[in-house]
């Protein structure tokens, strides 16, 4: 464990921060728009500015995600913007008598889910006109039928089960799917969807029953996979399998078809799927576990990259360095990608390991790197916290110490910035600001005092990544409350595939991933199979 005072020390000594006066509209001229460039956007957009100074750096935006468009609302005297954000945050119950395209902009169906019928019709009346798909959505949701919603043109049902919320979806609509409906609405893309939202739902049991038998040929992977679970639920182990070989021959990402090939051997037993699996050139949990039966060790695992270089050729800790670094060696003609990994390679040192790792990537040459980036850093801890670091960090960032993400994450291990101020004021980090997570070593040590948190409670590294990504606060109510990780015949793997949220659910299996190869790595003797055993319910909290 780091100790707090040496890492104070640690934190004083790092450079001043690269932007610790006020930002200005000079500051924005030569940034390239990105990520990055929106985050000090909205950092500007906090200062006390003019509605001329926002309304000249809307063009600069990269992405307009809402917290930046609630930003400019605020700074910007423009009537269209700010009856946009009235629109969209009304409460639903203030929406009646409001315009029609006010309406359609903010009265989305789940927010309609919680009107009285009554209310609801009417404003379904008031839009008839000029929004008249979006008013039947409101009437099928008024009339909480769900034989009028299968009566309904298959895009608008689709549209409306999709959208209303869970609760809605178990109260009104869990019922049977007669044949010919199914049929009728698998020929629609939102169809996917709804096989998704009817399979990870446990209440909605009915509606399970009536997909058990579902001709899927026509349907993506993911809906045949999640209709193999859906089988395996229902103790349907042979209409599994033909789901699972439907799965694979259809996915077109190597990750999809080792998750089907993984799941028709735990069905079968089959020890040919095995060997398909180690055939596979990806690195995930499915072929690892294939692997570690056979006794095979994966042969594409990269943990470096040579020549090294003495210096970088950017700034590493000046989050624009590295944006300009890359645009401009992208914009480079190269012959081919060996002259262009040639080219990214002799750009290589101790600091910019990961960064031409991103450069030289190609997912056809199957090269996995497991980089240990600054690794002095964490050379004090426990391995057994280094390589969950090391886990979180290559899935968070690759390692770029300056990526920012959509949500405005910072860094290499993307702190969402309210999370780092946080930690910052109550671990004694003074001066604190923003730009320090930029700095690998700070990232590195705000992770493991966040870790520190998140073990407390939490008895396995992949109930930590859930946490990482989703908060402790969702891991606990939605996972540890709500039945996940018990006893059964598949598990833990059914509830590792059952998880209402996509994002925790992928990023878990990831990072877990990666937490067994790093953990190799540095020399520990673990296995798949006891993280698999592991994920049991404790009798008693216990560290992993």
């Amino acid at each position: 464990m780091f100790i707090r005072a040496v890492f104070g020390m640690l934190f004083m000594s790092i450079l001043l921060p690269l932007y610790a006066q006020k930002l200005t509209l000079a500051f924005f001229e030569d940034k390239p728009r990105s990520l990055l460039k929106d985050f000090y956007i909205s950092q500007f957009l906090d200062q006390n500015i003019s509605s001329k100074e926002a309304q000249s750096l809307i063009g600069d935006v990269h992405n307009m995600n809402y917290r930046l468009f609630y930003q400019f609302t605020e700074k910007i005297d423009d009537f269209s913007f700010k009856r946009t954000r009235y629109c969209l945050k009304l409460d639903a119950n203030k929406y009646l008598g409001k315009s029609s395209d006010c309406i359609a902009m903010g009265l989305t169906p789940y927010k309609a889910s919680t009107l009285s019928p009554k209310t609801l019709q009417q404003i379904a009346k008031d839009i008839q006109e000029t929004y008249p798909t979006r008013a039947l959505a409101y009437t099928l949701i008024a009339e909480k039928s769900f034989t009028h919603l299968l009566q309904a043109d298959p895009k608008t049902a689709l549209y409306t089960f999709n959208s209303v919320g869970s609760k809605f979806r178990a109260t009104y609509y869990n019922q049977t799917i007669p044949a010919d409906k199914l049929i009728e609405l698998a020929k629609h893309n939102g169809f996917n969807t709804m096989i998704s939202k009817i399979v990870r739902d446990p209440k909605l049991t009915n509606l399970q029953q009536s997909i058990l038998k579902l001709d899927a040929s026509a349907l993506n992977a993911n809906s045949n996979f999640l209709l193999a679970l859906n089988a395996i639920k229902q103790d349907r182990e042979d209409v599994a399998i033909w789901y699972l070989k439907l799965a694979a021959s259809k996915a077109r990402l190597q990750f999809d078809k080792d998750k089907a090939l993984f799941w028709h051997y735990l069905i079968s037993q089959d020890k040919k799927l095995l060997h398909t699996l180690i055939a596979s050139k990806d690195i995930n949990l499915y072929t690892l576990y294939a692997q570690e039966k056979l006794g095979v060790t994966p042969k594409n695992i990269y943990t470096s990259i040579l020549p090294q270089q003495k210096k970088a050729p950017f700034k590493v800790k000046d989050p624009f360095a590295w944006i300009k670094f890359y645009q401009m060696f992208n914009a480079q003609s190269f012959p081919n990608y060996e002259a262009r990994k040639t080219a990214a390679i002799q750009y290589n040192s101790v600091e910019t390991e990961a960064h031409v790792a991103k450069l030289i990537y190609k997912f056809s040459e199957n090269k996995h790197y497991f980089l240990k980036p600054y690794f002095e850093t964490l050379s004090t801890l426990p391995k057994k916290r280094a390589a969950l670091i090391l886990a979180l960090a290559r899935q968070e960032s690759r390692f770029i110490p300056t990526v920012v993400s959509y949500s405005y994450a910072l860094g290499m291990m993307q702190f969402m910035p309210y999370v780092a101020k946080d930690l910052a004021k109550k671990h004694g980090f003074t001066s604190f600001r923003y730009e320090n997570m930029f700095d690998p070593k700070t990232a590195y040590q705000f992770a493991n005092i966040h870790l520190d948190f998140l073990e407390k409670s939490l008895y396995h590294p992949l109930l930590v990544a859930y946490a990482y990504n989703g908060g402790i606060g969702y891991t606990k109510r939605q996972i540890l409350q709500k039945g996940y990780f018990k006893e059964g015949k598949y598990e833990p793997y059914l509830s590792m595939e059952m998880l209402q949220n996509g994002q925790a659910r992928e990023y878990g299996k990831k990072v877990l991933a990666n937490y067994l190869v790093y953990s190799k790595l540095l020399g520990l003797k673990l296995s798949l199979t006891t993280l698999f055993d592991s994920l049991k319910p404790p009798t008693r909290i216990h560290r992993f």
